[in-house]
Order: C-alpha cells, then sequence, then structure tokens
C-alpha cells in the first residue's frame, strides 16, 4: 500500500496520540485547572441542557476542605481503578462543584481567558469518562490536549512535505513531537497554551491554502480556528502581525509577475476582503457562542476581559540581566535558546538559512510566513514592557515555526551532503542527534518541561546560575508524589502542602484514609504530617514552613531532573532530622524603639523561637508586623512573611492572637532581631514577659 502524505501524517500524529495516552497517568494537573475545569463544566452543563445546577446529580463523596468519603482513584491508572465498587463508583466528576456551578460562573466570570477549552475538555471527560467510562476522571480531561497535540504533529508533516519534501516533514514533526515543553505540557496544559498552539497552527495552514490555492472555502475554514482559538487565549489577534505581512509580499509578487492593471488585480481578490469578514464573523460567534457570561452585555464584558490580559500582560519595570543596549528584554530569547534541544535548535538555524537563501525559488513565500510566525510572538514578548512567568509557555505559537525550521533544515543538510556521502550514511548522522535528544528527554519523564540543554549546563547549570524560573513544572509532579503517598505513607497518616493549595492535587489521588489539609503544618511541633513541596526558583526563602523543612529535615521522597530536586516529600518527625536539635533560653536585652521592638543577645547565636505574652489593654491591634535579623546591626535579612499570618506554622493558629506570640526561627544566625510594627503602638509593644531560644551547636 502506498504511503500518500495525508496517510503518513495521520499515521505520525496517531503514533503521538498512541505515546501520549499511555504516558498520561505519568503528568500531574495544571495549577490553573481548579480555575478551568469547573467552569468548563458549568458552561457545558448549561449548554447541553440549560440547567444551572447539579441539584439532580449524584452527591460528591468528597469536599475541597474536609476528609470525607470520596473514590481515591489509584494515581498509577489510566482506567478507572478506585477504592469502590463499581455500583458505588461516582457518575459525577470530581470538577462539578455545586459551589461553582453556571449560577456562581455567570456573575463572577470575565476575570480570566475565555472558557471554550474549558468546554471541550469537559466534553471529552463527559463521553470518555461519565458515559463509556474508559478512563478515569482526571485524565479524561486530558485527553483534550493530548488529541490536539497529535492532530498538530500530523499537520506539520502533511504542510512541510508537501513545500521540502518528505525528509523535511518528517524532522520537522519529529522536533515538535520531542520538544519537551511541548511534549510534556499536551499531557496537562489542555485549558490554555497548547489548545491555542494548535488552533494558531491550524489558522495559519487554512489561510494560506485559501490564498495559495484561491479557495474561499479554506478562507471560510479559517475562521473556525480563529474563533476556536479567540475562545481558548487572546494571543491569537497577534498573528496578524504575522499574517498580514505575508499576504502583502504574496499579493505584490503576484502583482508584479502578473500584467500589473492594477484595477483588474484588485477586482480578482476581492474575494479576500469579503470572505475574510466573514472568516471574522465566523470566528467572533464561536467565541460569543461559546461563553454565556458575555450574552447579556458584551460590549462591557469583553473590555473587561481586555483588562484582564493588559493587567498579566504588562509590567513596568524589566530586570536588568535581560534588557540589553536597545532596550530589547532577551529572557525570552536566552529561555528558548538554553530549553531547546541542540540538534533543534542547530537544524533549525540551518533551517532559517536555508529559506533566506532560497527565498527567491520560493513559490508561494511559504518560508517568509513561517518566519513571521516564528518572529511574531517571539519578539512581542521581548518587549520592555511585557511580562511572562513561568518561562516562555504562554506564547507556545513559536514551537511549530521553530520545528519547521528544524525539519528544513535537515533536509537541507541532507540535500547537500547526498552527493558526496552514501544516502543512508547520512540519514544515520542526522538520525542520531536526535536519539540522543529521546534519550535524554526519557531519563527525565515525565518532567520534559523543566529541561534545561547542555549550553546552560542543563538544569543543574540554571539553577547555578539562578537563571528565572528553573526547575517551573506548574504542578505536574505533585502526581508523582502522590503515587508515592499512595503506596508508602502509613495508614490515617496526615499530609501537608509546604505552600500551595489543596486543589493543586486532586483528592481522589489520594487514598481515602489519608487526611490532606494545610492545617496539619506542625512546624517544631513535630506531629509527624508528611509536607509535600515542589522546589524552583524562589521557594528557598518564600515561607518559614518550607525553610524549616530544607534547614532541619531529610526528606524522605524526592523527583529529581539531572541531579536536582524540583519536588520534596518530608515527613515532619524527630527521626528526620539531620542533626540533633537541643534548645537552650539565651539571656535578652529588650528595647522599645520608633519602629517596634528590638532584641540583642550576648553573642551570635542560632534563633529557634521567640514567644511573647502581651497586654491588650489600651493599645491598637495589629496591622502588619516584619521580623528581620543581623549580625551587625547594619545587614539584615527579612523571615519570610507578614504579620498577622498563620503560615509559619499553621497548627498553632494565627499569630500574634489573643495576648500570645510565637515566632519560630530555623537556625538563622543573629546577634540582634527586630519586630518592626504598625501602628508602632500596637498591642504587640505591651510586652509581658518573652522569652528567645536558640539551638545548641
Amino acid at each position: 500500500m502506498k504511503l500518500t502524505r495525508l496517510k503518513i501524517a495521520l499515521l505520525l500524529g496517531g503514533t503521538f496520540f498512541v505515546f501520549g495516552l499511555i504516558t498520561l497517568p505519568h503528568y500531574g494537573i495544571n495549577w490553573d485547572t481548579i480555575n478551568h475545569l469547573p467552569r468548563g463544566q458549568a458552561y457545558l452543563r448549561y449548554i447541553l441542557t440549560r440547567k444551572t445546577n447539579y441539584n439532580d446529580l449524584p452527591t460528591l463523596y468528597y469536599d475541597w476542605n474536609v476528609r470525607q468519603q470520596w473514590p481515591n482513584q489509584n494515581p498509577d491508572s489510566l482506567a478507572i481503578d478506585t477504592s469502590l465498587p463499581a455500583g458505588e463508583q461516582a457518575e459525577r466528576s470530581f470538577y462539578q462543584l455545586s459551589a461553582a456551578d453556571f449560577t456562581y460562573f455567570i456573575n463572577k466570570d470575565g476575570d480570566g481567558h475565555p472558557p471554550l477549552s474549558d468546554i471541550l475538555s469537559s466534553a471529552f471527560n463527559s463521553v470518555l469518562f461519565g458515559r463509556l467510562r474508559l478512563i478515569n476522571d482526571i485524565d479524561a480531561y486530558r485527553v483534550y490536549g493530548v488529541f490536539l497535540a497529535s492532530c498538530l504533529v500530523g499537520l506539520i508533516y502533511y504542510w512541510v512535505s508537501k513545500e521540502y519534501g518528505k525528509v523535511a516533514g518528517f524532522f520537522a514533526s519529529l522536533s515538535l513531537a520531542i520538544y519537551p515543553l511541548f511534549w510534556a505540557e499536551s499531557h496537562f496544559n489542555n485549558e490554555k497554551d497548547i489548545p491555542e498552539t494548535v488552533f494558531w497552527s491550524f489558522m495559519f495552514f487554512s489561510i494560506w491554502q485559501a490564498i495559495v490555492r484561491k479557495s474561499k472555502r479554506w478562507l471560510l475554514v479559517s475562521g473556525i480556528f480563529f474563533g476556536l482559538a479567540l475562545g481558548t487565549k487572546f494571543n491569537i489577534l497577534f498573528s496578524v502581525l504575522a499574517i498580514a505581512p505575508w499576504l502583502l509580499i504574496y499579493k505584490l509578487k503576484e502583482f508584479w509577475q502578473g500584467d500589473r492593471q492594477l484595477g483588474k488585480f484588485f477586482k480578482a481578490n476581492l474575494w479576500i476582503i469579503g470572505f475574510g469578514v466573514l472568516a471574522i464573523i465566523i470566528g467572533l460567534a464561536i467565541f460569543f457562542g461559546s461563553w454565556p457570561y458575555l450574552w447579556d452585555d458584551p460590549m462591557n464584558k469583553v473590555a473587561t476581559v481586555f483588562g484582564f490580559y493588559k493587567n498579566i500582560g504588562t509590567t513596568t519595570g524589566a530586570d536588568p540581566r535581560f534588557v540589553g543596549k536597545w532596550i530589547i528584554n532577551t529572557f525570552v530569547i536566552q529561555w528558548i535558546v538554553y530549553t531547546t534541544p541542540l540538534p533543534i535548535l542547530f537544524f533549525s538555524f540551518l533551517g532559517m538559512l536555508a529559506v533566506l537563501f532560497s527565498i527567491k525559488k520560493d513559490k508561494n513565500l511559504t518560508g517568509v510566513l513561517f518566519a513571521l510566525w516564528l518572529f511574531v510572538p517571539i519578539a512581542r514578548a521581548s518587549l520592555p514592557n511585557v511580562s511572562t512567568y513561568g518561562g516562555v509557555r504562554q506564547l507556545m505559537e513559536y514551537i511549530p515555526a521553530l520545528s519547521i525550521f528544524s525539519g528544513i533544515g535537515v533536509a537541507s543538510f541532507y540535500k547537500l551532503a547526498l552527493s558526496r556521502v552514501n544516502k543512508y550514511l547520512v540519514l544515520l548522522v542526522v538520525f542520531v542527534p536526535f536519539v540522543w535528544t529521546i534519550t535524554t528527554l526519557v531519563k527525565i519523564h515525565p518532567n520534559e518541561n523543566v529541561y534545561f540543554n547542555e549550553i546552560i549546563g542543563s538544569l543543574s547549570g540554571a539553577k547555578d546560575k539562578e537563571f528565572p524560573y528553573w526547575g517551573f513544572s506548574f504542578g505536574s509532579p505533585y502526581r508523582q508524589a502522590a503515587s508515592w503517598l499512595y503506596k508508602n505513607a502509613e495508614k490515617d497518616a496526615t499530609v501537608a502542602f509546604t505552600y500551595d493549595l489543596i486543589p493543586n492535587l486532586p483528592r481522589i489521588w489520594l487514598r481515602q484514609d489519608l487526611n490532606m489539609h494545610n492545617s496539619n503544618r506542625s512546624g517544631y511541633l513535630m506531629k509527624g504530617e508528611y509536607a509535600v513541596g515542589l522546589v524552583y526558583a524562589g521557594t528557598k526563602d518564600r515561607s518559614h514552613y518550607e525553610q524549616y523543612l530544607e534547614n532541619l529535615l531529610e526528606p524522605v521522597y524526592e523527583v529529581k531532573v539531572d541531579g536536582v530536586a524540583i519536588l520534596k516529600i518530608w515527613k515532619n518527625d524527630k527521626q528526620y532530622l539531620k542533626r540533633p536539635l537541643t534548645e537552650a533560653k539565651i539571656k535578652t536585652k529588650m528595647t522599645k524603639t520608633e519602629a517596634g521592638l528590638r532584641f540583642e543577645f550576648p553573642d551570635t547565636v542560632s534563633l529557634s523561637r521567640l514567644e511573647i505574652d502581651y497586654s491588650e489593654n489600651n493599645c491598637k491591634p495589629l496591622i502588619s508586623g516584619l521580623v528581620r535579623t543581623s549580625i551587625d546591626s547594619n545587614n539584615w535579612k527579612m523571615v519570610p512573611g507578614v504579620l498577622p499570618d498563620d503560615w509559619r506554622i499553621t497548627g498553632i493558629g494565627e499569630q500574634p492572637s489573643n495576648g500570645k506570640y510565637i515566632e519560630p526561627f530555623v537556625g538563622q544566625k543573629a546577634k540582634y532581631m527586630d519586630l518592626l510594627l504598625d501602628p508602632v503602638d500596637t498591642c504587640l509593644k505591651n510586652v509581658q514577659k518573652f522569652d528567645v531560644y536558640y539551638f545548641l551547636e
């Protein structure tokens, strides 16, 4: 059977889908999941049934904060594998929340991205979990992302092979499939960035087909993908900066090579304007039709959404490490250089040169479109007042274009070497670096989205150089933590996050007997809770609890990439202390200052704890308070957190309160300690008794 271009595209896309589906249980959920899937379920239910609540569905077995009976799902299984018999398994999704139904979102929505991909991923859940019972509740949502990514892998082969040959098409498709960020996030970023990247790419292909083939139908199809993209994220609006220049250059070339009769030329191309407008209308219809929140006041509510994008997409300052001579922020460019596998980086550069030198032979100027596709997202994010966080996942649209250039680069190298070397030897030389990349990704699986290449020294090099967002995983490794707890935690154990919010780990991945709640943080009280925390740039000194765990306890489990831990589990028990801890009181001089209270010690000590009893008579309540330490009273280090709070040790409640204040430390070296209080005449300043404890060396 002859493998046509379409059949090969389907084969490559299908292969990606199979591997993506098999590995789906290895990945957790995105931090943003709780903001998206309940909304998707609420809107889907309303669109299909016009029902605004879940009153007719079975009652959930669990809620967010209270340990009750819930059907815990084996976190290592793709199928439905719960602790309950088949007849007792919940047919209601974990994210069909009574407190977040249609009535809630119709009043509270708008401060976020559009919901179309939330709705579509919920539809996958409704079919695969709710009706067919083929895939477990959480993973059923995420088949949507894997499916879309598979379609894009197939499309890239089809398009590139059509213009540049099968070798270029295959390696472009392969480069996309093994691009670390794309592969990893296709498993759990199904609410925003993966769908946006796919819809963006299909829209570009549809417009290219429409113009090159002079097809009105393809132009209308582009409107569908425009609507799908707009209903997911507003990034698609920037696509005009790539499409318009290409279209202008393409038509100028066509005019110059034609009979150059302006009136006739304009008339022949009027259909582009007419059907282009229709395509935009189709896109807007999909956008508005998929967002019930907009229906009663579309203009004002869309303006609110634009305000959201302005707030998250701009910043008043830029990291001076990345602002260059021409006031361009180079962070995005550096991130791409450091996180793109070297074979893809090398061949994509070669591909760009090949496109540049062959531009006169490029009949359809397809290479120009690919170049603009790559340039626009990167250039937009490189403006000094544009902000990105967590790396470059917000502009993943560049990845297919970079992969295309990689494929073109391989094909160019292949053609160049073919006249001198046996073709099989050439293919072997080309394949080896890609196999090496795949081997590297297998070693760090399923944490490919924290990949850094050899230019920066892998993840360990990025950490050593304090490159922003090293180790930033967006919460996916929590599933690996759930798997470890599922197998290793003793019965009725308590669990807490070191910092994050409870919804970042679906409770159904935990055994029914485990009590997970952030009030379980016991700190120096050592009540034996398992503390689960991600590790990445900025977490080391973020909170007292994290400092306590890192400084004083050995972890019982770690997820490591390139020798760098990106997730740790600690058991807050004496047997896991890094060294025995013995406390003693230290003689302390306390003075009242204009800013609050100062404590001075005879010698530099390793601080353990401050305890104060204070009077609440005739004084003002504390608005805010900071704690700082110093060895010489000139150079100070701030203690994480702002008083009053209950984050230091959740188990002892808010501090200060009811005439008592406990400030725990983790062995900070200090000869001086300040409490900076607002207002300065706050009750905490009315000290009746205090004790300072330190660790004996």
